[in-house]
C-alpha cells in the first residue's frame, strides 16, 4: 500500500511538472463517405434515372482549424485535446449519354479530438511521432447541393442528420522547432442519417453511411 502511494505521488509530480504547450493549427479536410451504403442511386438527381447504376462518392475538400493543448507525459508519450471547426461531406458526380449531374453533401462540425501521441525518437529540434485517439463531433450545419447543366439547388438537411458523431483517428506527424505538421485518417462510427423520409432517398435511418476523412494540418506551438 505504501509503495502504491509513493508511485501515485510520483506520477502526480511528473504530470504537474510536465511541459504543456498551447497550439494553433489549420489545414484541409479531404472528406468522403464510407460504409456499406456509401453508393447512392442517381435518382437523387432525377427520378427518371433511378434505374441507372449507383454512384460512388468522391472527395469534398473542406477547411479545418482550431486550437490544441499538448501535455507531455513520460517515455515519449503526450496527450493532446483539441477544438476544431471542420468542413466535411462528400461529392457524387454522374455522367451518362446526354445526362450529367453533381450532388454535394456539405457538413460543418465542431470536432473535439483527444489524441495520445508517441514520439519514439528523441531527436533534438525534430520529433517524428505516431498518434491515435477519438473524436467527438457536434453538427453545426448540413446542406445538400444538387447541380445539373441547367440549374443548381441547395437544400438544408440538418434535421435529417445525426446531431453528433463519434470517430476514431490514426495519424503521423513531425514537430520541427515550433512547427507541427500532421496527417491523420478519421473513421466515423456514427451513421450520418437519423430518420426515414420518402421524399429524399438519401435520408434513411438504416442507411449505413459514415463520415471518412484524410486531414492534413500545420500548426504552431507556444
Amino acid at each position: 500500500m505504501k509503495k502504491m502511494l509513493i508511485v501515485s505521488l510520483m506520477m502526480i509530480l511528473v504530470l504537474s511538472l510536465s511541459p504543456a504547450q498551447f497550439g494553433i493549427k489549420g489545414g484541409i479536410n479531404l472528406g468522403t463517405a464510407g460504409g456499406d451504403d456509401k453508393a447512392i442511386n442517381p435518382g437523387m438527381f432525377n427520378p427518371l434515372l433511378s434505374g441507372f447504376p449507383s454512384i460512388q462518392p468522391t472527395t469534398r475538400t473542406g477547411l479545418t482549424g482550431g486550437i490544441s493543448y499538448k501535455v507531455g507525459l513520460i517515455l515519449g508519450l503526450s496527450i493532446q485535446p483539441e477544438v476544431l471547426y471542420t468542413q466535411k461531406g462528400a461529392i457524387y458526380e454522374m455522367s451518362y449519354t446526354g445526362v450529367s449531374g453533381k450532388g454535394t453533401f456539405k457538413f460543418d462540425y465542431i470536432d473535439i479530438p483527444i489524441v495520445v501521441r508517441y514520439a519514439p525518437l528523441p531527436i533534438p529540434f525534430v520529433s517524428p511521432y505516431l498518434e491515435a485517439g477519438v473524436v467527438y463531433s457536434t453538427l453545426l450545419a448540413a446542406k445538400f447541393k444538387a447541380e445539373d447543366p441547367t440549374e443548381s439547388t441547395e437544400t438544408d438537411i440538418k434535421d435529417h442528420l445525426t446531431k453528433s458523431d463519434f470517430s476514431i483517428l490514426l495519424g503521423v506527424g513531425v514537430e520541427v522547432f515550433m512547427l507541427d505538421i500532421n496527417a491523420r485518417y478519421v473513421i466515423g462510427q456514427t451513421k450520418m442519417f437519423n430518420e426515414d423520409d420518402p421524399t429524399t432517398p438519401f435520408n434513411e435511418s438504416d442507411l449505413k453511411m459514415y463520415n471518412r476523412a484524410f486531414v492534413i494540418t500545420a500548426g504552431l506551438r507556444f
